[in-house]
């Protein structure tokens, strides 16, 4: 897998280099809240440890505070025995006396810049003023919080979404190219697959590496910046206990997934052998093995049991193990805090409380990081097999100078071709034929891939491996795909309506197709009638999503876009779903009409269909069996017999005897 798939992806980014921009500076300012509110809740924590009672050394007025500045300060001072003196409900003031002649440079700087926030904001000197200016402080951060997320959130969206819009949009462009899927048996479940679940997994790794990148890594960065401005000796000592209980935990977790795996094998395992118990039914009646097999029942779920029971206990997410471990390192933890506390006060309480709650507050950003790095692995994967997709080099190509081909006037010719399923199965094996223009083919064979492949050469959905395509003695290669498209409409079971208007299935949006046109083609199809018996008449929405046609309905909707192409060979599979007297009439005059002047490729699924043919073709196993009238094959080839009585099994119920059939 290319390592640098999902970094190619990630490119898709910059075509919104603004919202990409502005998502990235948002998720920093993110961060920036949530460490503001993380001050904050330290702020309001000392405010509750102090309340607001300053007490100092008399001699800190006078070489700490300025005469003019903090006049509030000097002026509610009361002097206090030995030396000291007090400033009741001070606000945060507290936090600068305890700070300002500290031995910490750090603390002595944040005493001056919170002393001279106290200038500023009058609120701040007092308790009733500093508990709620620090309560709307505190709401006011968290609405921007929640504001930023959301417009943050939209805007990656927006983003990873435009980017997983444009691989798809490359990867539909792409099927054109390479013609996957043009056999009607093959499916799309692949391209789907890349189209929806691998691009899926692109845009969410997108979507996480955008949300959690720089966001993750301001947050971590900020969370232990302020632990080591409170105490670096402890979040050095503290932060080396929790990446060593990490590890540790690592290894064991390491050692239980290992015993969950295997548990989980053995399950999976005595779950099928139960399976397979259950799908012995018909062979224990008819030997008459009951007793056996209810003794291989029991045994099979006693262990299928036992091995569950032991998936479930190792998957238990905290054992005694990791319980005590973890209860270990948190009571070291508060210990210490708790000494540096009570016994050498190094720690303020307030401290200690935001000391480990920044340490605490890297384990979501490091879950986060290696979420992320699973969804980018994933995305790197999916990557990787959409861009092998697009790389692919197209299966048909036009080349330079290629001829207008105009309608049919001769003949269509297949020399020597061979085709392959892009399975491997052979198709089509040295079939060489011709189908004089104006007449009507039928296409027989036991394999619909191979009768598909054959009629899905002639408007080059698809190239043969080996040989040739002619019309007109004019190879296909050669010539236009727009102009070979052009004389070609088929009729096949799986591409009859799609979900939009009728307007729409019948005219393909085709802008000189005027409303009377399409009317005129709908009536030659007798579809009129029903269409207009339609809650919207021509602008109803029908297909898989839209209102529900009848087979036939929708078998003559195909017909009237057939006859409204106007080209002169038409492909039509005929309904596989019986149809009553009164529809197949309709249908017959509706192909009658639309055959004249035109060249008639059926895939019959009804005898009168076959009697009307000038000739058959039968295939089997890829090669040309047998061609020629339908009275003649039936008195000279045993596989076209065959081929009646499994195709369309009227023989076998007796509805018509063997040689009934002639012209």
């Amino acid at each position: 897998m290319p390592a640098d798939a999902y970094r190619r992806a990630r490119k898709l980014l910059t075509a919104r280099p603004s919202l990409l921009a502005t998502a990235q500076v948002l998720g920093v300012v993110h961060s920036l809240l949530i460490l503001a509110l993380l001050v904050i809740v330290g702020l309001f924590t000392a405010l509750l440890d102090a309340q607001g009672e300053a007490r100092f050394p008399s001699k800190w007025l006078k070489d700490g505070f300025d005469q003019k500045r903090d006049e509030w300060v000097l002026n509610r001072s009361m002097s206090l025995n030995a030396g000291y003196s007090r400033v009741e409900d001070a606000g945060l003031l507290p936090l600068v006396v305890g700070n300002l002649f500290s031995n910490n440079p750090l603390h002595q700087r944040a005493a001056v810049a919170l002393r001279g926030v106290l200038r500023v904001v009058p609120t701040l000197r007092n308790n009733l003023g500093a508990l709620a200016t620090l309560l709307a402080t505190g709401l006011a951060l968290l609405l921007a919080l929640c504001l930023i997320t959301q417009y943050r959130r939209a805007l990656m969206a927006e983003v990873t979404s435009d980017a997983a819009t444009t691989l798809r949009r490359q990867i539909h462009r792409q099927m054109y190219r390479l013609g996957q899927s043009s056999l009607p048996t093959e499916g799309t479940g692949p391209i789907v697959n890349i189209l929806t679940r691998e691009v899926n997994d692109i845009r969410d790794g997108l979507f996480s590496d955008l949300d959690h990148g720089y966001r993750m890594w301001t947050l971590g960065v900020g969370l232990i910046l302020i632990a080591v401005f409170l105490s670096g000796t402890m979040t050095l000592f503290l932060g080396s206990l929790g990446i060593l209980i990490w590890m540790t935990a690592g290894v064991m977790n390491r050692d239980a997934r290992a015993v969950s795996d295997a548990a989980m094998r053995d399950a999976a395992v005595q779950l099928c052998l139960l399976h397979e118990d259950l799908s012995l039914l018909r062979t224990v009646r008819v030997y008459g093995m009951e007793n056996v097999d209810k003794q291989r029942f029991d045994e099979h779920l006693e262990r299928y049991l036992q091995a569950d029971t032991r998936r479930i206990k190792s998957e238990g997410r905290l054992n005694p193990t990791m319980g005590l471990l973890y209860g270990l390192a948190f009571t070291v933890a508060i210990g210490l805090l708790g000494y540096s506390v009570m016994v050498t006060q190094r720690l303020s309480p307030a401290s200690a409380l935001v000391l480990l709650a920044s340490l605490a507050g890297l384990a979501p950003p490091i879950l986060e990081l290696i979420r992320m790095r699973k969804a980018v692995r994933q995305a790197n994967r999916s990557a990787a097999a959409v861009f092998e997709f697009l790389e692919r080099k197209p299966e048909l190509q036009q080349p330079g100078g290629a001829q207008f081909l105009p309608p049919l006037q001769d003949r269509i010719s297949f020399e020597n071709v061979t085709l392959e399923s892009r399975s491997g199965k052979i198709l089509l094996e040295g079939v060489s034929l011709e189908i004089p223009a104006g007449t009507r083919t039928a296409i027989m064979s036991l394999d619909d891939d191979s009768k598909h492949a054959l009629v899905c050469l002639i408007p080059r959905l698809i190239d043969p491996k080996i040989g040739r395509v002619r019309i007109d003695g004019k190879d296909l290669r050669d010539v236009t795909l727009e102009s070979i498209r052009a004389q070609v409409a088929t009729i096949l079971q799986t591409d009859l309506v799609f979900t939009d208007s009728v307007l729409m299935n019948i005219g393909l949006g085709d802008a000189s197709y005027a409303l009377p046109r399409i009317i005129e083609a709908a009536k030659l199809a007798h579809a009129h009638n029903f269409i207009q018996d339609l809650p919207h008449g021509y602008d109803t929405i029908i297909g898989p999503l839209g209102h529900y046609l009848k087979p036939d309905e929708q078998y003559r909707i195909a017909l009237a876009r057939a006859y409204l192409h106007d080209p002169s060979i038409v492909v039509i599979e005929e309904p596989i779903v019986p149809l009553d007297d009164d529809t197949k009439h309709l249908i017959d005059d509706t192909v009658s009409r639309l055959s004249r002047n035109r060249t008639l490729i059926i895939l019959p699924h009804r005898l009168s269909t076959i009697r009307s043919c000038d000739q058959i073709v039968i295939l089997h196993n890829g090669r040309l069996e047998a061609t020629g009238q339908p009275r003649r094959l039936q008195g000279e080839s045993k596989l076209y017999r065959h081929l009646q009585y499994v195709e369309f099994n009227q023989f076998a119920t007796g509805e018509i005897e063997a040689g009934q059939m002639n012209g």
